[in-house]
């Protein structure tokens, strides 16, 4: 009662300040509302548009490296990961720490594995080879070998010189394939496959980094379509690049 009379006895720009005090706040709770529903809606659209893309391209996979921590394979296999990448290599100085550690576990699983060396421009491809025999000795699981080409450090796209990499590179395809017995597949961007076929490589497929989903040539054997995708492990979160196998199940025995 005596709140009433109080506000009964309020001056009357007082009243119409608290109204539009009122019709301001709910003029900006419904404006928010609305612009979460509007993001929501083109996050779905989004969500949707991809899987419909990705729908011919059933056979996806990731890359992990040691600072991914411990990842349960088990829980990827129930997000569709059909296959698993290991970094291992990079030039003759790097090792994966939690290599041996993932490729144990990944055998106690049904998912494909493969290994990735990271190509260095200051190392030879015979110096490169001997040292990736000596980490990963017979661990190249069923997949393609990858050697993985990136700028890096003070190694631009200004710096490289391509017409002394290129056949270096393409030496360590040789010799890689040679010594496993295996494809080798080379993962870089679309701008240094440009650099690389057909001039230096010409016989091994590619895995593109293109960070989106895209039709490739017959050339290309994955594509990597997001480089942060999220994935749950053991109740938690982490973001792995993600890719797919640019083919169909029965090409895909062959591995």
């Amino acid at each position: 009662m005596k709140q009433n009379l109080r506000a009964a006895q309020r001056p009357r720009f007082a009243k119409a300040a608290i109204k539009r005090q009122r019709r301001l706040i709910l003029s900006i709770v419904v404006a928010l509302a609305l612009l979460i529903a509007g993001g929501w809606g083109i996050f779905w659209h989004v969500q949707q548009q991809e899987q419909q893309t990705l729908s011919p391209y059933s056979i996806r996979g990731c890359v992990i490296d040691q600072a991914d921590g411990i990842v349960n394979f088990q829980d990827l296999a129930k997000q569709k990961v059909k296959f698993v990448y290991l970094n291992a290599t990079t030039g003759a100085t790097y090792f994966d720490d939690s290599f041996n550690t993932n490729y144990d576990r990944l055998r106690a699983t049904n998912l494909k594995v493969g290994v990735v060396h990271n190509f260095s421009f200051e190392r030879s491809a015979v110096k490169q080879l001997q040292y990736i025999s000596r980490k990963v000795k017979s661990n190249t699981g069923q997949l393609p070998v990858v050697i993985r080409v990136s700028y890096y450090g003070e190694d631009t796209a200004e710096k490289v010189d391509w017409k002394k990499q290129g056949p270096i590179l393409a030496e360590l395809v040789r010799r890689l394939a040679n010594y496993y017995g295996q494809p080798v597949v080379i993962k870089t961007t679309p701008e240094i496959r440009q650099r690389l076929y057909p001039k230096y490589v010409k016989q091994s497929q590619f895995w593109l980094e293109a960070e989106k989903v895209q039709k490739a040539d017959r050339h290309v054997e994955f594509v990597e379509y997001d480089n942060q995708r999220t994935l749950k492990t053991d109740r938690r979160e982490i973001e792995l690049p993600v890719s797919y196998f640019n083919g169909g199940r029965q090409e895909w025995q062959k591995y």
